[in-house]
């Protein structure tokens, strides 16, 4: 039998995927063999994969839909439009929060403004909601003014029904702190907010030996279910600069209650494989629900201009992928971008940001992005920015997979100890792959009842495809000690897998 280092000399990754790969094996908490219980488990890193051949690791694109969901209809919104969204799915209502600004009133910062779907977001509602009031009346759908660079989440499930949506938002620095400093805000409902902690609500003031550390943009928090903590992800100039331009990064820090965060530590930020003049606007970061163990960050890209005539903020921004098992650490297995901008003079062409949030209807999975047709400094010159808001579709867990080309491939998993009845896994083989599983003991030897000769050929493409052996799906007699899993497959992509219970 091959040793663990044997077997993990052997993997056969391309040299782009083979940096984040060593790396995760290196930062991996714990050896295998690795509890996966019953819950679901996606492919980010190295942590499933000890042998492949004719494999790899590919970090997936969502499909563009074009769809113009949101567009500035009221004079409350001739300014701009989204920017900064937070989306939360309440069975088959989603919500979503934006920031928007008119020319006169608001643009000092901003207001946020409510809209619903009902229909999987396909159509959207802005409601008249008698919360605020504009320019003499409250018909409008506005539910709070005179902040930035918010986000909406659903607070611990222990909450008191009257803080079930909590608000974080503001932007401080040496020059602004007084004006617009982070604050916090409650609501039963996301409609009525109530001012809650101290102000600044996220202090940044241990960051203040390195030049220019403020908050700025989208700063996200949210409740993490896997920590039990609040994980604020603040957007944060390091005053790294580079030919005058702000170093943008994503920061991290947490907190048992909802205040009292610890010193956002930087987390994710340009390095030297990125190119010259770039830093990254806003994270869009989320801790995924559907899996064990996933964080998925949506980098708005910022491309600076290098040279006049253009202003020294200015640039195209377009969407990257980052990927991480606990928020901390995060891996860029390809920074190609997953969402480009549109052909020159579309309403796409010159910016986008990813919000917080995604929605699911059926199974696809739903990405909501602002986008413009406009750089980033360009709306100057016109007096607007204008605005779009819009979304990408992947199918559920479909982020990352592990694809076997033509010819075939296969890969084989570390130990790991399940605690379910029966193995699913979600993949697509269209007409003409294939997936078939094999099951091995720690030593590497195929278990009888469940050998390659055993297993039956899966086709198609599913969320949820039962795997089984001679028509036999029950794994009861083996669960809860360590196994293997080989997959061989021929013309699939392999998005996760489970052992789910009856």
């Amino acid at each position: 039998m091959d040793s663990l280092q044997t077997m993990r000399d052997r993997v056969r990754i391309p040299l782009t995927l083979l940096a984040p790969v060593l790396f995760s094996l290196a930062s991996l908490s714990a050896e295998p063999p690795y509890p996966v219980g019953a819950a679901k488990q996606v492919f980010i890193d190295g942590k499933f994969i000890e042998h492949i051949r004719g494999a790899k690791l590919v970090v997936n694109r969502p499909r563009i839909t074009g769809e113009k969901l949101l567009v500035a209809a009221h004079p409350w919104e001739d300014f701009y439009i989204g920017a900064y969204i937070s989306v939360i799915q309440d069975q088959d209502r989603i919500h979503l929060w934006y920031e928007t600004a008119d020319k006169r009133t608001l643009s000092d910062p901003s207001a946020v403004a409510y809209a619903y779907s009902i229909d999987g977001g396909a159509t959207w509602t802005k409601p008249k909601l008698n919360a605020i009031e504009y320019e003499g009346s409250r018909q409008n759908n506005l539910v709070l003014t005179r902040v930035h660079g918010s986000t909406v989440f659903l607070n611990r499930p222990d909450a008191p029904a009257s803080q079930r949506f909590c608000l974080f938002a503001g932007q401080s620095d040496s020059t602004e702190s007084h004006r617009y400093p982070s604050k916090a805000f409650c609501s039963p409902d996301g409609i009525h907010w109530t001012a809650t902690g101290k102000v600044p609500f996220l202090d940044v003031s241990g960051l203040k030996k390195h030049h220019n550390y403020h908050l700025d943009s989208q700063n996200i928090m949210f409740w993490d279910t896997r920590i039990r903590k609040y994980v604020a992800m603040p957007r944060i100039n390091s005053g790294e600069t580079e030919n005058g331009r702000l170093g943008r990064t994503v920061g991290r820090a947490e907190s048992d209650r909802f205040g009292d965060f610890n010193t956002p530590q930087i987390v994710f930020s340009r390095d030297p494989d990125d190119p010259p003049n770039t830093d990254f606007y806003t994270s869009g970061t989320i801790q995924y629900s559907g899996a064990s163990d996933a964080y998925y960050m949506f980098p708005a890209a910022y491309h600076h201009y290098a040279s006049p005539p253009h202003p020294g903020n200015d640039g195209p921004i377009d969407i990257q992928f980052a990927a991480s098992r606990d928020g901390t650490h995060w891996l860029r297995p390809d920074r190609r971008p997953i969402i480009r901008n549109g052909l020159a003079g579309s309403w796409n062409a010159g910016a986008a940001y990813v919000g917080y949030g995604i929605s699911r209807f059926g199974n696809e999975l739903s990405l909501y992005y602002s986008a413009y047709d406009v750089t980033h400094g360009a709306y100057v010159k016109r007096g607007y920015l204008g605005g779009t808001i819009t979304r990408a579709i992947y199918r559920v867990d479909g982020f990352m997979s592990v694809d076997a080309g033509y010819q075939g491939g296969e890969f084989t998993t570390p130990a790991v100890v399940f605690s379910g009845d029966r193995l699913e896994i979600n993949f697509d083989g269209s007409a003409g792959g294939w997936a078939e599983v094999e099951l091995l003991d720690t030593s590497g030897t195929p278990i009888p009842g469940f050998t390659a000769k055993d297993a039956d050929r899966i086709t198609g493409n599913a969320v949820a495809k039962t795997v089984t052996w001679g028509g036999k799906r029950d794994l009861s007699s083996i669960k809860n000690r360590p196994i293997r899993l080989r997959f061989m497959m021929r013309d699939v992509k392999l998005y996760a897998f489970q052992f789910p219970n009856r």
